[in-house]
């Protein structure tokens, strides 16, 4: 039996006012959602603050300097440490040790094997040490890849810094068998003497690098003395320590390793990396060996087994540090550099590192087996 008229009626009725609330209703959700897209959403703790707070609370966070006072790596942990516990929860008390040794090995393996790991001791190693690991050193008894990469406050470049009295004023001087003689202070496992090595034997240069100096401060008095004629130092370090040797020309700047020049070097015409290098080879030889690990070089890390709360919020307070106007004021009058990397992008930079190929590793590794006196 078919529908009356009315019946018909009431059914438009009934489907027309169906789809005006249908309608209403879309259009309301639409003129919503930008204010529901606008509400911040309040990130997930990755800790609980409450719990970190009451285990550091009282308690004092010991930061491993893994060279001998004076040094960049000290002056760094010492500005670090007058103001993270502002940032820890529980503000526990911050101090600086120094353990210094094998371009700060010493300390890396006490990170690794003895430290607590409770989140109460930090290490501030030097990255380059990576090519000791790398290199199957008998000396090493850590993984670098199974540290927890807390912060890196500066990337670094590294200057070759000759004494005036040598004569030497370029890097050409130095360079093949007529070259002048340069006497290097080193420091074993890190970069002031992995480069010098490398510079030696891969670029064909004229130097002696005498090793065993447990820090920059103890080869800066070497080369005052005349005991070594030069060092491999960077640009942040002579900038706190040196700058009136720089500016006044006792200290002769040669080269810097860097593939990117430094744009606040205050010597012109300084050669970089391409430019003391003369074939492919030797360039990834300066950037692998040099270059490279100097982007992750002054880190700090905590061993694996640091309950993953802690670890957390030391991070955080890392990151937290780095912004703090009272930490950058101070590293203003210190003339310290502060461009942080945090956590994973170290945890990056070491990966990427390790995965370096295979005939520049085992070109390296030829390279930094060359013994020198130490």
């Amino acid at each position: 039996m078919g529908l009356t008229s009315d019946s018909k009626m009431e059914e438009a009725n009934y489907m027309g006012l169906k789809r005006w609330l249908l309608s209403l209703l879309v259009g309301s959700m639409l003129w919503a959602q930008p204010l529901l897209a606008a509400q911040p959403v309040a990130p997930k703790a990755a800790f609980d603050e409450k719990t970190v707070a009451d285990f550091y609370r009282g308690k004092t966070v010991r930061i491993i300097v893994g060279f001998s006072a004076g040094g960049g790596y000290d002056q760094y942990s010492r500005l670090i440490a007058r103001h993270l516990s502002r940032h820890i929860p529980g503000n526990p008390n911050v101090l600086v040790d120094n353990m210094a040794g094998v371009g700060s090995m010493i300390a890396a393996n006490h990170m690794y094997n003895a430290a607590p790991k409770d989140g109460t001791v930090i290490g501030n190693i030097s990255g380059p040490i990576v090519l000791e690991q790398l290199f199957g050193n008998p000396a090493v008894q850590y993984d670098m890849g199974k540290f927890r990469y807390l912060a890196v406050p500066v990337s670094e470049s590294y200057l070759m810094i000759a004494h005036k009295r040598t004569g030497i004023t370029k890097f050409d001087d130095i360079r093949g068998e007529k070259g002048k003689a340069l006497t290097i202070g080193a420091i074993p496992g890190s970069t002031v003497e992995h480069a010098p090595i490398i510079v030696k034997e891969a670029l064909n240069t004229n130097l002696k690098v005498v090793s065993g100096y447990k820090g920059t401060a103890e080869v800066r008095l070497a080369l005052d003395s005349g005991e070594v004629d030069g060092f491999f130092n960077t640009w942040t370090s002579s900038k706190v320590t040196s700058m009136d040797k720089v500016k006044s020309g006792e200290w002769v700047v040669l080269a810097q390793l860097t593939e990117t020049p430094m744009k606040d070097l205050i010597i012109p015409n300084v050669p970089a990396i391409q430019k003391i290098a003369r074939s492919e080879e030797q360039r990834l030889l300066l950037k692998y060996g040099t270059s490279t690990p100097n982007d992750f070089g002054k880190v700090y890390v905590i061993p694996a087994g640091v309950p993953t709360d802690r670890a957390a919020a030391l991070e955080s307070a890392f990151a937290k540090v780095f912004k703090d106007k009272e930490l950058i004021a101070d590293a203003d009058k210190g003339r310290l550099e502060i461009d942080p990397l945090i956590g994973n992008q170290i945890t990056k930079l070491v990966t990427e590192f390790l995965g370096m190929p295979n005939d520049i590793k085992n070109k390296l590794q030829t390279v930094l087996k060359t013994p020198v006196k130490r």
